[in-house]
């Protein structure tokens, strides 16, 4: 990917090149949701404060590469404590999928906002994903390449990944090209400390080393390419096209293939004639090798307008997936006994065997996976009250989803095709109580009430419903409360339903039971048997900001689901759960392990509670230089950051700028805390603390709860952590800056629960990654004698830079095979450079 990197480079506009200034900008035309106001673009619908707020200079500490990366630093804040992923916006409205401004440099960025749940419902999407409004800048252009090369400090691994965008934004059209190539070399259990002794059967003759046969991490390659194209066909209608190709592969190995060969007696191989049972590893790796590769393409595309005072968008979506993979089975072992009984002369077992064994036929699956949908949303205000008005959204949908898929396990062949149908209805009411603006009760403050209601029709599977309802207060300026419910139906996937079985042999696992790690074939695949689940939810939530002059920002969130027949992918191998699910599990005579059916399935219940807090701060440092105002956050040139006077403002609309939100842009309701100004410095800081106060699990209606805080699991890394701490700093001036990322989970300890099963402890994990970058376009003297230094930035980075890992230890002080530290966490402490171009 590099050589396309410096071929677009050559093609890019040159740093001096003519950007739209503000007075030329004020003339462009756009859509009439365009307000001159240089605090209302791209307010988000529904009124919501956001939890957080990042502007343009702030942007900068992260050293974010473009805004997947920037979005993957702020997992902590975009996070939802409901469970959903993000939804994103650009300029206040929906965009046609992710792959629309995953490539789009940080550069780019006006503002960054993460609005809580609530706001989701009032563009039709549910009340269980945090919203992401990315405010764009209103003219930029820009050509990045970026060259990224990481290697763990053990060595044995390195990723190189290039990623190259081209970016140009003149006022309401907006046009992206993302190019982009990953690459990882194999990880082998022989380059690492992996220790197998306690599982492997010793071979006969020789010394093979198992271990190099078996990859910690798999081969990998990727490549895509995506594009956005965004044009206002008139004055009344906007359009977004997007569309993006992938293609990836990945190689594994899973160890060197056994076999048990029996010497009748007589035998000229058997030692002084007498029978023997032996046991024996045959150089054959790719015997058990596991190759899949996966291409995928998605076009989507977004239409909005005006009806009347309606704001209307339209989106449709086509996505296909095809996976292929392919799983060697080992080598015929019955071919091999088969030559001894007849009393092959020529065949010696204690020699090598690779040339005389037979490989068996590969395991094959193929799956496609396809879905084709359409949305329209209708939001506006339905009529007028004395504190404002009654804003609503409606949503109507509908989706087709078809998964075909084939596989051959043990020379046993399994078609499956499945379709869904999908129709969908939603509706969302704010209803305003009290407003301080228009003097409706304002010793209440600002306080409105908000219904939701949604139903979805499944061609397979009958129909689903949800309902929800909720409140926000604002008593004083900088204060936000809320208060939601929501209780809503999900049916499984069409995946969880319909993937293909897939066997995984030479498994590692540890069995409570025994205590002893053993190796099983795993199964894995969709289950059509699944019910839907309910789930219940009640968030409470504050958002304060407690000084106008300093920005420092509160957030608070308390949750309780409850959840019947919730869909989870299959838990760790406990006593308590063979009990409950002995049809999972198939052991030999002698009591070992052998296999595991380990596809999805529903608990009959589930409750869990927590409390999550934090704050957010950021301050401006250093003394402020009028004189550079006009030039971009990172570097000199031209219309990046917003003119003076103001500049034509997206996004509002109804419910927009004008609701509980107010006009100051992403901020608080009565905040007056300063901007960074030209010359000055930007620190931020962000603390969140959730700590799990309940965690329960029923598996079937009749058995004991599992308490997955306190003994209990339902997964292969330990049970449930009760405290997890992130932590997150950055500091950026004069085109230098540092971030730093930390995570704390507290340990947890899983009981076998029976006599003599084992127990397990899992350590805490402190980890600690470092960002330093520095742009060269700010040294200027660099630039005036090396002019190719110019946008250039180069950034070094440390990963887990403690090399902490989890620690386990059994009950008998031993650590299982498969819970060593490299087996865990194979990679450790990883370096990273990351070399990047801008031009502007």
């Amino acid at each position: 990917m590099i050589p396309t990197a410096l071929m677009l480079l050559a093609l890019a506009p040159t740093a001096g090149t003519e950007i739209q200034s503000p007075q030329q900008e004020e003339a462009t035309t756009v859509l009439p949701d365009i307000e001159v106001t240089a605090t209302k673009r791209g307010v988000a619908l529904g009124g919501q404060e956001p939890i957080v707020s990042y502007d343009s200079t702030q942007i900068q500490a992260f050293g974010a590469t473009n805004i997947g990366e920037l979005v993957t630093l702020l997992e902590a804040q975009t996070r939802s404590a409901r469970g959903g992923s993000p939804v994103f916006l650009v300029n206040g409205r929906r965009i046609s999928g992710f792959r629309e401004i995953r490539g789009v440099p940080p550069e780019a960025i006006e503002r960054f906002e993460v609005l809580p749940e609530e706001t989701a419902l009032s563009y039709g999407y549910s009340a269980n994903q945090r919203v992401v409004n990315i405010i764009l800048k209103a003219q930029f252009r820009s050509l990045t390449a970026s060259v990224n090369v990481s290697r763990s400090d053990q060595g044995g691994r390195t990723t190189t990944a290039s990623e190259n965008n081209i970016l140009n934004i003149a006022g309401a059209d907006r046009w992206s090209l993302d190019i982009n190539g990953s690459s990882s070399n194999a990880l082998y259990e022989s380059e690492r400390n992996i220790d197998r002794s306690g599982t492997a059967q010793l071979d006969s003759v020789g010394d093979t080393d198992l271990n190099a046969y078996r990859t910690l991490q798999p081969r990998t390659a990727e490549a895509s390419v995506a594009g956005t194209y965004k044009h206002d066909l008139n004055d009344q209608v906007g359009m977004t096209l997007s569309g993006s190709l992938e293609d990836s592969s990945s190689r594994s190995y899973l160890g060197l293939p056994g076999v048990s060969l029996s010497l009748p007696e007589g035998n000229p191989w058997s030692p002084d004639g007498a029978a023997v049972d032996l046991y024996r590893y045959i150089g054959l790796p790719d015997a058990l090798q596991r190759q899949t590769n996966t291409r995928a393409a998605e076009l989507g595309t977004v239409f909005d307008g005006y009806l009347g005072e309606w704001r209307w968008t339209a989106t449709g979506e086509y996505s296909r997936t095809e996976t292929d993979t392919t799983t060697g089975r080992g080598v015929d072992e019955d071919a091999l006994q088969a030559a001894i009984d007849a009393g092959d002369t020529t065949l010696n077992p204690y020699e090598d065997l690779s040339g005389a064994a037979v490989t068996a036929a590969r395991d094959t699956a193929n799956s496609v996976s396809q879905s084709l949908e359409g949305e329209v949303v209708l939001n506006g205000t339905a009529w007028e009250l004395p504190a404002g008005g009654v804003t609503t959204t409606f949503k109507v949908g509908g989706e087709h989803q078809s998964l075909d898929s084939e596989s051959l396990r043990s020379g046993v062949a399994t078609d499956r095709s499945q379709s869904r149908d999908l129709g969908s209805l939603q509706a969302n009411f704010d209803l305003p109580i009290s407003s301080v603006d228009r003097g409706v009760l304002p010793k209440i403050g600002d306080l409105s009430a908000n219904m939701n209601l949604a139903y979805q029709e499944l061609s397979d599977f009958g129909g689903v419903s949800a309902l929800g309802g909720g409140l926000n207060w604002s008593p004083v300026a900088r204060l936000s409360l809320s208060a939601n419910y929501s209780d809503e139906d999900k049916a499984p996937t069409i995946q969880q339903l319909n993937d293909p079985t897939i066997s995984t042999p030479n498994t590692a696992v540890f069995d409570y039971s025994t205590g002893q790690t053993v190796q099983v074939t795993q199964i894995t695949g969709g289950d059509p048997n699944l019910k839907a689940e309910n789930r219940r939810i009640l968030k409470l939530g504050v958002n304060w900001q407690p000084l106008s002059a300093t920005d420092l920002r509160l957030n608070l969130a308390y949750t309780r689901t409850e959840a019947e027949d919730e869909i989870s992918s299959f838990p760790a191998i406990t006593p308590d759960l063979e009990a409950a699910l002995p049809e999972r599990f198939t052991r030999a005579d002698d009591g070992t392990l052998t296999s595991i059916d380990a596809r999805p399935l529903n608990f009959a219940s589930r409750e869990q509670q927590d409390v999550q807090w934090g704050f957010n701060f950021s301050k401006p440092f250093g003394k402020a230089n009028p004189a550079l105002a006009g030039q971009r956050p990172g570097g000199p040139g031209g219309a990046g950051g917003p003119p003076p006077g103001g500049a034509m403002r997206m996004g509002g609309g109804p419910g927009g700028p004008g609701g509980p939100g107010g006009p100051g842009g992403g901020r608080l309701r009565g905040s007056t805390a300063p901007s960074m100004q030209p010359g000055q410095g930007m620190f931020n800081f962000s603390l969140t603390h959730t700590w799990r106060v309940q965690d329960e699990v029923v598996i079937r209606d009749g058995l004991a709860p599992l308490d997955l805080l306190d003994g209990d699991s339902i997964s292969g890394s330990g049970g449930q952590s009760r405290h997890e701490v992130q932590v997150q700093t950055g500091m950026f001036k004069n085109g230098f800056g540092a971030f730093v990322n930390a995570n704390w989970k507290s340990g947890t300890t899983v009981e076998g629960d029976t006599a003599g099963s084992a127990n397990l402890d899992f350590s805490d994990r402190t980890t600690i990654n470092l960002f330093a970058f520095a742009d060269l376009t700010q040294r200027t003297a660099w630039v005036e004698r090396f002019p190719f230094l110019k946008g250039a930035r180069i950034g070094l980075g440390v990963q887990n830079i403690f090399d902490d890992r989890i620690s386990v230890t059994s009950s008998d002080g031993a650590t299982p095979v498969n819970y060593q530290r490299d087996y865990l966490d194979p990679q450790g402490r990883v370096f990273r450079i990351n070399l990047r171009k801008i031009l502007y």
